[in-house]
């Protein structure tokens, strides 16, 4: 498109300007044109770069609310890992003894939104349920504080699903609750396996809610489950979702491995269905298993 314009005036009626002359003006203006296209390329990588370093910033500090090592239980495992699509994830995961290690307290959770809004909306939700999880609040409770407090603080748009649960380390119960989060999923040690459906909406999304209590016991050898749907719903080149079903394909089929090789077994299988796809949100996984009986 167009650049500018130049424009010539003569005093005298008659024309006073030849051939030459616009060769002239032509050649002036290419260079004046160039000129002017390398100042707004060079303007837009300054930009860039100031983006880019925004990003890291945000990314760093967002990692920093991460755990930086997983607690340890007797008797139990444990794996956690986040890959965001776009240099900042949406996504939020804590890990957390309470009770001197009686407790395992487990929150994933995925905010609405990608890049860096959505990175600071997970620091809020952060900040936001760290009082009441420490509190010893139980997982309902957990979701209807911090639902109010967030929906007082954001827009109406911005919202988080959120899985959390407490799992009693020396018995293997667990009370959750799934605020509009995927479904949990539990692999039991012979490979039969259960969903942890949702329980109440999703975090911030209503003024008030109502979020219930579910129950269900980990036996020595089972397996949980948690996760982002930047996992299930990665498309491959066909636009098919990769999918809750080969999600318990793989997690059933491979339960023995370490969680540690579990999680680049998944990965694996992901990339491997996506064939080359960019991944359009965050992927985010927590897995949680009971050590099988010694006999």
């Amino acid at each position: 498109g167009a650049l500018g314009m130049i424009v010539l005036g003569s005093r005298l009626v008659v024309r006073q300007f030849v051939e030459e002359d616009m060769e002239l003006l032509a050649s002036l203006a290419s260079v004046a044109a160039l000129h002017l296209r390398n100042v707004r390329l060079a303007a837009e990588a300054a930009e860039r770069r100031r983006l880019e370093q925004e990003v890291a910033l945000a990314r760093e500090i967002q990692v920093a609310l991460l755990p930086s090592a997983l607690p340890s239980f007797p008797g139990w495992e444990l794996h956690a890992g986040n890959l965001p699509s776009r240099g900042v994830s949406g996504d939020f995961y804590k890990v957390l003894a309470r009770d001197g290690g009686a407790d395992c307290v487990l929150l994933l959770a995925d905010v609405s939104g990608k890049g860096i809004a959505a990175s600071l909306l997970t620091a809020s939700l952060e900040a936001l349920a760290a009082g009441p999880i420490e509190r010893g609040d139980p997982p309902d409770a957990v979701c209807s504080v911090v639902s109010r407090l967030l929906y007082a603080r954001t827009p109406p748009e911005k919202y988080a699903t959120a899985f959390l649960a407490t799992v009693d380390t020396s018995t293997g119960d667990m009370v959750y609750a799934n605020a509009g989060h995927n479904p949990g999923l539990v692999v039991r040690g012979d490979g039969r396996s259960e969903w942890l459906g949702s329980t109440g909406t999703p975090i911030g999304m209503l003024p008030a809610g109502r979020w219930g209590a579910e129950r269900v016991r980990l036996e020595p050898g089972d397996l949980l489950l948690l996760y982002t749907d930047g996992i299930t719903e990665a498309e491959n080149p066909a636009e098919e979702e990769y999918g809750a079903e080969r999600l318990e394909q793989v997690i059933a089929r491979e339960r023995q491995l370490s969680l540690r090789d579990l999680a680049i077994t998944l990965e694996t299988d992901l990339e491997g269905f996506v064939r080359g796809v960019p991944f359009a949100d965050d992927r985010t996984l927590v897995l949680l298993r009971r050590s099988p009986l010694e006999h």
